[in-house]
């Protein structure tokens, strides 16, 4: 009996007290920091192994929240977000069964685990009271990886990198210029919101002081689409917020130190210029880093200020009225000046197509002037063969993870790309109309709750920040860096709780255990996929050895861990041709094509460890799955002792 009545003692007692101190704002901020952090700073969390270990932390703090709370305040609206989520990885997992390559749909389904856990840690664990931490938090996140990228540019001596796929735009530490310029740009819109909205002014000021960096991060991507979700997002919370003319006063207070290191940014020559000597972009470097220390400072004092004014300063309604007319002619004026630039709506649409559609200008060494092409860089073509594809099935879609296939397949040119560059054409191709519905719901509930919301002081600048991603992702591929997408997904949540009402019921016992089933579901799907890409990790840095007796070994150990994937074979069989084994070689290649027939990858293995006839069948096969493949050109013409024209290296052979 005292066992027993230790064991309610415990529970009585040690419960609330860890309830307490989970749901304190202090925890809060610190867990969204250090985790958003960590997942940023992973390469934006694009590669499995992130993935895995987000997934395992979060489930596991999801189901301990839903056990040990005391209260399970989920609403409806809540409930719907987090079973949308579920249900698209369900559809991307069940695509498995009717994809031509199924352990791309495993990996989907493993990345976008992450999003589900995250999105039932949070719902279970944050109250209205602790939103405002999360926030801070997600902007302290955001601010030090933006820093940490810029001072790659304004120290280059010590920091800097050689990265020529990013032609001198900023995209350290995501590997990402895009994926850098939109997180930048969420974060501007939360670092205005505290700087305007958060209780204290030190909050505030702190805040603010964010601006300037993030503002400069984002210039130095020389990203046009992240300035555009900016300004869509800023309207947006303009637009929900009752009390714009507060936050158009605000803006105007302190907006002012952000643009002035835009403009000192675009200025620096030795920054915004290819090729610049290294000891010309340190000066400048240097000189835009203390100038941005005291805009910073600032912008800061700003805000404070502000903040002091509003507590003591009430404007008549005479005054508000003349701002608000003040403000309807600023806009009238801009209207008016697009009108005279761009001429009529219906003109300026047909101009921005044409823009949008015609090829890339030649930018020459100062990037400055990129920032001012409408180019999509061949987007729509991307965006055509997402749309071909969901003619052959409309409803289900060709399977998650397929586009890059589909794309070899039918591309009108050499580019080399893995996703649509839009993740709503990208999922209405490879998921069809169900797997789009899901994504829909899921992502237009924060919306809605925004709406219900908009009286909450930090609600309308939290979902601009969410429209930011929202808008984005429409024309980029933001949605694989889940470093990326999870912040934007906690601004989501953010919003969500933040429409709970005093009256929210509390979920009885069928809600937790339905919750931790579904985190316990979630954690071998990501322990399998942690295994896997661990093992195949040891076997590149085995193969990077030129242990290839270690890399097959490892391969083999994937083997056993991910048997649905042909990527380990595909390396088993890599191992054994470097070691001469070709009958090895050959039977690796053939079980991992038993896997993914459709990999043009496979088929191009094979055929290097085959001759004659069959070496090419096997080359004909890779050239139907991608035709516009140098590699398969190449190999043929050495099998043929044909010399390739290097400008056209996949030309037609005799």
């Amino acid at each position: 009996m005292s066992a027993v009545g230790d064991l309610v003692a415990i529970r009585k007692v040690a419960i609330p007290r860890l309830a307490a101190v989970g749901g304190s704002s202090t925890v809060t901020f610190a867990v969204t920091t250090l985790g958003a952090t960590s997942l940023l700073a992973a390469r934006g969390g694009y590669f499995p192994t992130s993935w895995g270990w987000a997934t395992v932390l979060l489930a596991w703090g999801a189901a301990l929240g839903a056990v040990l709370g005391r209260r399970l305040c989920l609403g409806r609206r809540e409930l719907a977000f987090l079973g949308a989520l579920t249900a698209l990885a369900a559809w991307m997992g069940l695509s498995y069964v009717w994809s031509d390559s199924g352990w791309r749909a495993v990996l989907e389904t493993q990345r976008i685990a992450v999003y589900v856990a995250l999105a039932a840690a949070a719902l279970v664990l944050l109250r209205r009271a602790t939103v405002p931490a999360l926030l801070g938090g997600l902007l302290t996140a955001v601010t030090l990886v933006a820093a940490y990228g810029l001072a790659t540019r304004l120290f280059p001596a010590r920091l800097g990198t050689d990265d020529p796929v990013a032609v001198y735009r900023l995209a350290e530490p995501l590997g990402y210029w895009n994926a850098l310029g939109v997180l930048a740009a969420l974060g501007t819109l939360l670092a205005l919101g505290l700087a305007l909205r958060a209780r204290t002014l030190r909050t505030r000021a702190l805040s603010a002081a964010c601006a300037p960096i993030l503002a400069t991060t984002l210039y130095f991507t020389f990203g046009r689409g992240s300035w555009i979700a900016l300004a869509v997002g800023l309207a947006a919370a303009v637009a929900v917020d009752p009390r714009r003319l507060q936050l158009c006063a605000g803006l105007a207070a302190v907006v002012l130190p952000t643009a002035a290191a835009v403009a000192l940014a675009s200025r620096a020559d030795a920054l915004t210029r290819q090729g610049a000597e290294l000891a010309d972009a340190s000066r400048s470097g240097h000189r835009l880093a203390l100038a941005l220390l005291l805009l910073a400072l600032g912008s800061g004092a700003a805000a404070a200020a502000f903040g002091y004014a509003e507590r003591r300063l009430r404007p008549n309604r005479t005054a508000r009225q003349a701002f608000a007319t003040f403000l309807v002619g600023l806009l009238v004026l801009a209207l008016a000046a697009g009108w005279l630039r761009f001429g009529s709506p219906p003109g300026a649409i047909a101009g921005a197509y044409d823009a949008f559609t015609a090829p890339p200008p030649q930018v020459d060494s100062d990037l400055n002037g990129r920032l001012f092409s409408l180019s999509g860089n061949g987007r729509h073509e991307l965006w055509r063969v997402a749309l071909d594809a969901t003619r052959g099935a409309p409803v289900i879609g060709s399977g998650a993870g397929s586009y890059e296939l589909t794309w070899l397949e039918a591309r009108p040119n050499g580019l080399k790309v893995r996703d649509a560059h839009s993740l709503y054409l990208e999922t209405l191709a490879e998921l069809g109309a169900v797997g789009l519905a899901f994504l829909l719901v899921a992502l237009a509930l924060p919306l809605a709750a925004a709406a219900r919301a908009r009286r909450r002081p930090l609600v309308p600048l939290a979902l601009g920040a969410y429209v930011v991603f929202l808008v984005h992702a429409a024309a980029d591929w933001d949605w694989e860096l889940t470093g990326v997408t999870s912040v934007a997904l906690l601004c989501g949540a953010a919003l969500l709780v933040s429409a709970r009402t005093g009256a929210a019921p509390s979920r009885g016992r069928r809600v937790r255990i339905a919750l931790v089933a579904l985190c316990l579901a979630l954690v071998p799907l990501a322990l399998s996929g942690l295994l896997s890409a661990g093992a195949l990790a040891a076997g590149r840095a085995a193969a990077g050895r030129a242990d290839w007796a270690g890399a097959e070994a490892e391969a083999l150990r994937a083997t056993r861990v991910a048997p649905w994937s042909p990527e380990p074979w595909r390396a088993a069989g890599q191992a054994r041709l470097a070691r001469g084994d070709l009958s090895g070689a050959r039977e690796s290649f053939e079980r991992a094509l038993a896997l993914a027939p459709s990999e043009w990858t496979l088929w191009f293995d094979l055929a290097r460890v085959l001759e004659g006839p069959d070496q090419e069948a096997a080359l004909a096969r890779a050239a139907a799955l991608n035709p516009k493949s140098p590699e398969i050109a190449r190999l043929r013409a050495e099998t043929s002792g044909i010399e390739l024209d290097a400008t056209n290296p996949t030309e037609e052979l005799p």
